[in-house]
């Protein structure tokens, strides 16, 4: 079993922000056949989803995440940095997901995207792709 891991740099635009990063992933998993890709975001400010990347639910991502944790809440963490909500929504969302591949390719459904969601930026991303198989 090969096992590989490749990073790349994601600049989100604003304090919340949505990026399809399925391509840069697809770039990450090259020289795996068939086997998985694990997909981390190395930072506790932001997420990792699976999901459609329509421009109207990219901006819905980011309105509801808003909506179940407001960046005004009060946070203990806000004390020392005022990202508290960030934190909070990154927790619940996830900062990972796992993808299988086959013959070289993310095995993602028709309309499935690998979806980086900011909750305290802008700010320069690293995303880990670990990929594992043959």
């Amino acid at each position: 079993m090969k096992i590989i891991s490749k990073e790349f740099a994601v600049k989100t635009r604003s304090r919340f922000d949505s990026i399809d990063i399925t391509e840069q992933v697809s770039e990450a998993i090259k020289g795996i056949n068939n086997g998985i890709a694990h997909v981390i975001v190395k930072h506790t400010t932001c997420a990792i989803i699976i999901n459609e990347a329509e421009s109207g639910l990219m901006k819905d991502f980011l309105n509801w995440a808003k909506k179940l944790v407001p960046p005004e809440g009060e946070f203990e963490h806000n004390i020392i940095d005022n990202n508290g909500h960030a934190h909070v929504i990154s927790a619940i969302i996830g900062n990972s997901r796992v993808v299988p591949i086959i013959e070289g390719k993310l095995d993602l459904g028709t309309w499935q995207r690998i979806i980086l969601l900011e909750f305290d930026g802008p700010r320069t991303r690293t995303v880990l792709v670990k990929s594992m198989g043959e």
